[in-house]
């Protein structure tokens, strides 16, 4: 017998990862996941902070921008009557006062508590000084002044009494002036006030009722808000220009603090070049009890405003600790000597822990129409 002989291979060797090279990938994939989520968390931090800065941002710079126009143009329309207008006694309250004050700071009462700006000016559409009364005028009754082309109907009107001496000033709104006659003298249908005047008593046009302004700015629950001391609605024209309470306009949200100081000429040189920095604090000489019945000589003094805020991001960072901040610094070494300087601290939070991102903006606003006014 024949035996046929086979021949048999050898099945071939499963090709496939052993468990250490599984392992191996696993952690070369575990590197690589880690470097990735790293990189997106630095990412992602630099993210933070450019939009967070960047909310902070455009509140700071549209809060300062804001309040620098319109401090800037505080007093217009008042300057060229400031020395007869200082005349008026004080009410007491700016939104009743008619003295030549073209900014009115009241202190919050601490450096971490924001203060109030009250910015007082009118838009007149003639420029004219005082005019004096070339007839007597009771209650209600009409005015005659000489002052031809400088009253329209429609103008916030402002009596003076008298010069020399606190006096009694009351305002009304002209309703109709006549042509003048051949000694420049017109007749002013007005209002009416509970005053009289004589001939020795002076008529000031503010310009249109509704140009007017006394807007209070003022910090509440984090946002920067203006109010209108005055109503310039002329629907009422007898209405028109006087103090009323009017709706809020909120300006910016996030604003933490918002701190103002007077820049003032104390030594009352011919240039008229302010020399140091004030606060309106109780008691410090430019408080609103103190400057509201100032002779005009001291509010004079007054050639500049700074104002500074300090604004928060809306993202909250849990990595953040405490913010210090300072507001009006100098380079002096002794930093005791920079006058008005403020510091505080915003303290981070202990439960959820972490922080806001703050940035603070500072800005000086000359008095442009203080060059109008003697030292």
């Amino acid at each position: 017998m024949r035996t046929n002989l086979r021949c048999r291979r050898s099945a071939p060797a499963q090709a496939g990862f052993g468990l250490v090279e599984i392992m191996v990938g696993v952690v070369i994939g575990m590197i690589a996941v880690l470097v990735i989520f790293q990189v997106y968390n630095v990412a992602e931090g630099f993210k933070r902070n450019t939009t967070a800065y960047g909310e902070a941002e455009q509140a700071g710079l549209f809060s300062t921008f804001v309040m620098g126009m319109e401090i800037g143009d505080a007093g217009t329309g008042l300057n060229t009557a400031a020395t007869d207008l200082q005349w008026c006694t004080d009410t007491g309250n700016i939104a009743t006062s008619f003295r030549p004050i073209p900014v009115l700071i009241t202190d919050g009462g601490g450096a971490a508590n924001s203060d109030t700006i009250v910015v007082n000016y009118s838009v007149a559409s003639t420029l004219v000084t005082t005019a004096p009364f070339t007839s007597p005028a009771g209650l209600a009754q009409s005015y005659q002044v000489q002052s031809p082309g400088g009253f329209h109907a429609g103008d916030l009107i402002v009596g003076i009494q008298s010069l020399g001496a606190p006096t009694n000033c009351a305002a009304s709104t002209a309703t109709a002036v006549s042509a003048p006659n051949g000694l420049g003298e017109v007749t002013i249908t007005q209002t009416g006030t509970a005053l009289n005047f004589t001939t020795s008593s002076w008529l000031f046009n503010m310009g249109p009722c509704n140009r007017v302004q006394k807007l209070q700015y003022s910090v509440a629950n984090g946002v920067l808000s203006s109010t209108p001391l005055l109503n310039t609605s002329t629907a009422n024209l007898a209405n028109c220009g006087q103090p009323a309470a009017q709706p809020v306009n909120p300006l910016a949200s996030n604003v933490l603090v918002m701190k103002a100081e007077y820049g003032i000429n104390t030594s009352l040189s011919p240039e008229r070049e302010l020399d140091t920095w004030v606060q309106a604090t109780a008691g410090g000489g430019w408080d609103p009890a103190t400057l509201l019945p100032a002779p005009i000589t001291t509010i004079n003094q007054i050639k500049a405003v700074r104002i500074g805020v300090i604004v928060q991001s809306e993202q909250f960072d849990k990595t953040l600790g405490d913010y210090n901040w300072v507001l009006f610094d100098c380079t002096n070494a002794n930093k005791a000597t920079c006058p008005g300087r403020l510091t505080g601290t915003v303290a981070a939070s202990a439960n959820p822990p972490g922080n806001w991102r703050f940035r603070k903006y500072e800005t000086i606003i000359p008095l442009r129409n203080a060059i109008w006014n003697p030292t």
